[in-house]
């Protein structure tokens, strides 16, 4: 009986730490096509929330394996376990959605693990080899979506638009990059996707067992997309258009810059934080056009809520479990 009433609140936390990561994540794939003017709001959700859904379902399976086994082996990590770390990481990531600030779903749930790992199975129950692989990528991504994104555009810039001067030239070729960068974004929504299920429901994924995981994952799939219709515009807004002004030919830039380096690490099965990797970009084809042009001030408070995710998830789910095991 109480297993089962564990499993309903896992389902339950499972969706709505889905719809809280889609939510956040979802600017990552489609931000930059809204900032450029390519798409409008909701016809960017509507196309980001289909990719993700593709994406969650069939593209996910070696994240999810990563993020619900590779840090505390699923016979150790009991069902109340995934729910504690499940719900801390899900609770930080409805903060920060409230103040338009996109963070790291990834670094979130990693966090709310180690801090759950930390005080109830102990550091020498953890896999600090796997643990240490995820921190390497998390530094990587943004680092390499910084110096493609920065490569891509140069490139752009300096042997295609600088060699035309005619203004109704330029302005039919940004039209053909608005076409590309719808693409790039699909593309970078179904690996975004992948990444989310993962983070949403991996835990619980393996600590159920394998008889109700599909349907955990189902859940959490239909989660991601109620996360980016409802709640999806308010990051979006904040990656398309306050870190730099975005064209078509930056925006594509940035967006195939990401989605080349998140279909790198999930290949690879790694948790990379498709925000910072798709911040990493932006940044990047700012800093091609000239460092006036990157807005500083938010990057730091982005890079601020980045750094407080890790402590502040590893001290939310110790507390919810050293609170539990007082009430137990």
């Amino acid at each position: 009986m109480i297993m089962d009433g564990l499993l309903i609140m896992g389902v339950v936390i499972s969706i709505y730490m889905a719809f809280n990561i889609a939510a956040n994540d979802i600017g990552n794939s489609m931000g930059t096509v809204v900032g450029s003017g390519a798409l409008k709001m909701r016809h960017a959700l509507l196309l980001g929330a289909f990719f993700e859904l593709v994406g969650a379902l069939y593209f996910g399976s070696e994240v999810i394996k990563t993020v619900g086994s590779g840090i505390i082996a699923p016979d150790v990590l009991q069902a109340t376990g995934a729910f504690i770390i499940t719900l801390s990481a899900a609770l930080w990531i409805t903060i920060t959605l409230l103040r338009k600030i996109p963070i790291s779903g990834s670094d979130a749930i990693v966090s709310a693990l180690v801090g759950y790992g930390l005080v109830s199975v102990g550091i020498n129950s953890m896999n600090l080899n796997t643990l240490a692989f995820i921190v390497v990528s998390w530094i990587m991504s943004p680092l390499m979506g910084l110096v493609t994104g920065f490569g891509v555009y140069y490139l752009l810039k300096n042997f295609l638009f600088k060699n035309i001067t005619a203004i109704s030239v330029k302005d039919r070729l940004e039209k053909i990059f608005s076409y590309l960068q719808i693409g790039s974004s699909a593309f970078s929504a179904l690996n975004v996707g992948a990444i989310d299920i993962a983070v949403a429901t991996g835990v619980l994924y393996y600590a159920f067992g394998a008889s109700v995981s599909q349907n955990i994952q189902i859940l959490g799939a239909i989660g991601i997309v109620a996360g980016i219709m409802v709640a999806g515009g308010r990051i979006t807004e904040t990656i398309g258009r306050r870190i730099t002004e975005l064209v078509p030919s930056r925006g594509f830039s940035a967006q195939i810059a990401a989605a080349t380096v998140i279909f790198f690490f999930a290949g690879l099965g790694m948790p990379v934080s498709p925000t910072q990797t798709l911040v990493g970009t932006v940044i990047g084809i700012g800093l091609a056009r000239g460092t006036s042009t990157v807005k500083v001030d938010v990057i730091k408070n982005i890079a601020t809520t980045w750094i407080l995710t890790i402590p502040a998830c590893i001290l939310i789910s110790a507390s919810m479990y050293l609170l539990y095991s007082i009430l137990i």
